[in-house]
């Protein structure tokens, strides 16, 4: 028997439009649905909010193909630097690239010209993360490359912030940003610009579009009022077992002995379905591959929760929601509900 992971789609669509709303009205509204729309299901989500996103973006390339596949025909940006075979895969497919050298490009005009397509693609500055992103000397031989390019389109210019909360980092890289963001415009006045997720949104940095993807779940990157966000996902799992183990007795992988009786529940739940190995609260610290040892009241065949609310859970484990989010339904049945 599989986990169970109820995703409510309205509270997503719900997030999505409150965001959209918050936003001027030339502003584009960029839904991030990688790493499976972090666990909720891309192709479902997408769809869900199809109507509220102008465009979508993924990680991987292959992300993309499977969103068009499911029938998503806005603009989807793949957010990761290319490897050569995407830039098939994106002409193939219209995908929209990221670049952060000149040799992306030549990839991308390669691959243009070979199928006869133009290849869109939005150029990744580094902003001070130093995780990937062109300095401002490759940033001007891209410019170069793709002034005599005729298969590449150079359609947007884009960063991220490495610690919105943080004043000096936010201000440093939105500087750093505008400087970049100068320089494409000038190359052509329709590139569209982009650094804020959530966080950046958060703190008000718009630009020409913002990309979301952890508000849309339903949790912010960190604490603020500025808006109302609704979680979307629960995960359960069914309990296997249920026995008395005496005090002084071992349960599951290890030496530990139980320090008192205790009323053991086996659930179907393992660290091969996302659960951390560190010892929270309200749990026996035995666990394995595909079991853990929980306390709880149910018997067998029943579902207890092990997912409710992400953020609480990160905290206890010492990680942050999207960790949690991305993990906890590894493994479980999708069972999406919608409100009207």
């Amino acid at each position: 028997m599989l986990n169970a992971a109820i995703i409510d789609l309205s509270a997503i669509k719900s997030n999505a439009e409150k965001i959209k709303k918050s936003l001027p009205p030339k502003t584009r509204f960029c839904a991030v649905v990688k790493a499976n729309a972090y666990g909720h299901g891309a192709e479902k989500v997408s769809s869900a909010i199809y109507g509220v996103a102008d465009c979508f973006a993924v990680a991987l390339a292959e992300e993309g193909v499977s969103l068009r596949l499911s029938g998503i025909d806005k603009e989807i940006l793949v957010l990761n630097p290319l490897f050569k075979a995407d830039a098939v895969i994106a002409a193939r497919y219209n995908l929209t690239l990221a670049a952060d050298n000149a040799k992306d490009l030549y990839y991308a005009e390669a691959a243009g010209k070979s199928l006869g397509k133009k290849i869109f693609v939005h150029i990744k500055v580094n902003t001070g993360m130093n995780r990937g992103g062109a300095s401002e000397e490759e940033l001007n031989k891209i410019l170069d490359f793709a002034d005599g390019a005729e298969y590449v389109n150079i359609s947007g210019v884009f960063s991220h912030y490495g610690a919105p909360e943080n004043d000096e980092l936010f201000y440093g890289a939105t500087e750093r940003f505008i400087r970049a963001k100068r320089l494409v415009k000038s190359f052509d006045k329709n590139a569209i610009a982009h650094i804020s997720a959530s966080g950046g949104f958060l703190r008000g940095a718009y630009f020409d579009m913002v990309r979301t993807g952890i508000l849309l779940y339903g949790y912010k990157p960190f604490f603020t009022d500025k808006i109302s966000v609704t979680p979307a996902m629960k995960v359960y799992a069914p309990v296997t077992a249920a026995r008395l183990v005496r005090r002084g007795e071992t349960l599951m992988y290890g030496t530990k002995r139980l320090e008192e009786d205790s009323d053991v529940k086996i659930a179907r739940y393992g660290y091969a379905d996302g659960l951390l190995r560190q010892n929270i609260a309200g749990q026996f610290g035995a666990r394995c591959m595909d079991l853990t040892a929980v306390k709880a009241t149910v018997g067998n065949g029943k579902f207890v929760p092990v997912m409710t609310d992400a953020e609480k859970l990160a905290k206890e484990y010492r990680t942050i929601s999207y960790e949690i989010l991305t993990k906890s339904a590894l493994r479980a049945e999708k069972i999406y509900i919608y409100r009207e």
